[in-house]
């Protein structure tokens, strides 16, 4: 095993990219004073964008659970950075299981190595009701029409992988290039959090995809089903968020403040030994959101007692409380499905 690919030594990595980067300018990066290409630069220089790549591209292909590891490090750092490089690993999953390996082998060497970064939007496909995106087949591709209502590194990106729903009942996933292409309208979404990460909705009036630029065509309903267990364990950046202020609350001198801390810690340690077993498949759909529920509330307690600890200068906008206030609020909401949102409001 070479250092790269060590799982330990990735999240090392990412440990000391977190401290010495991302975190002492994620308050000036999360308003968009500062530039998030810096930080998306020191996690391609750490080998870090290709942590869900195949090896013959230049990835490392960890395991799940180095990986959510990875995960939380970057996001105790900066939600901001975190969040557009976690939509890109995502991108490079799907084009690893492409058939399509033209399309495939073009793209992956570069978004491995964080030259390329690329986005998604596909949170539309989670939502009930009539399809947000419409794929209708035409002479030697796909035509998209419909909504998009989120899709984050608009601007950022250099590719977007775009899911859509044909009248099959299938989900037509295809690379769109991140500079306006014909037939694609973006509408900027003001957020209270995450203001540099290019959030945008997206109206798709004709977009015309050639089977080229195709990843994969796959069942709908199959799809539905496998991502309803993948998403049901939640996010590990909201443990990173509790992390980062059960540190900053432990390095408070006051004796209370400690007693929080040592007390959040546990509960921390308990919830990554529960997320191991989870992800290992221990446990239904309802344990597994309850488990999300129960990490979200963590790091809501987590990020009030640091807010307490340290009074009012904590809401000031360079303190990094309130900025982890309010991304653990936002984790509430991030790739939310029903089983998450039922399992958060029994935790209440």
């Amino acid at each position: 095993m070479t250092a790269a690919s060590d799982p330990r030594a990735l999240v090392e990595r990412a440990h000391d990219v977190a401290d010495s980067v991302l975190f002492p300018r994620a308050q000036d990066v999360d308003r968009g004073i500062a530039p998030i290409g810096d930080g998306l630069a020191a996690l391609a220089e750490a080998g870090l964008f290709g942590i869900a790549g195949p090896v013959e591209h230049g990835g490392v292909d960890v395991g799940p659970h180095d990986a959510r590891r990875v995960l939380a490090e970057v996001g105790s750092g900066c939600g901001a950075t975190f969040f557009v490089w976690v939509q890109h690993h995502g991108v490079v999953r799907q084009l690893g299981a492409s058939t399509n390996r033209e399309l495939a082998d073009s793209l992956l060497a570069p978004l491995c190595a964080g030259t390329s970064i690329a986005g998604v939007a596909f949170a539309h496909v989670r939502r009930p009701g009539p399809p947000a995106i419409c794929a209708t087949r035409v002479d030697g591709g796909w035509r998209l029409d419909g909504h998009a209502p989120w899709a984050t590194s608009w601007g950022i990106a250099e590719w977007f992988c775009v899911a859509a729903e044909s009248d099959d009942g299938e989900f037509v996933w295809s690379m769109i290039p991140g500079d306006e292409p014909a037939g694609v309208t973006p509408t900027e979404l003001p957020l209270p959090v995450f203001a540099s990460t290019g959030t945008v909705a997206l109206s798709f009036d004709g977009c015309v995809v050639a089977d080229a630029e195709v990843v994969t065509v796959e069942d709908a309903d199959r799809w539905r089903a496998a991502d309803r267990r993948r998403a049901a364990v939640g996010q590990p950046a909201v443990m990173g968020v509790a992390a980062r202020a059960i540190r900053l609350l432990d390095a408070i001198v006051d004796d209370d403040a400690s007693a929080a801390a040592d007390r959040l810690q546990q509960e921390l340690d308990r919830r990554w030994a529960d997320d191991v077993a989870l992800v290992d498949g221990a446990g239904d759909v309802e344990a597994a959101s309850d488990h999300r529920a129960a990490c979200l509330q963590l790091a809501h307690r987590s990020t009030v007692a640091l807010l307490a600890a340290s009074g009012g200068r904590g809401m000031a906008l360079d303190h990094p409380a309130q900025r982890l206030a309010r991304e653990a609020t936002f984790y509430v909401i991030q790739a939310q499905t029903a089983d998450g949102r039922a399992a958060t409001l029994r935790s209440v």
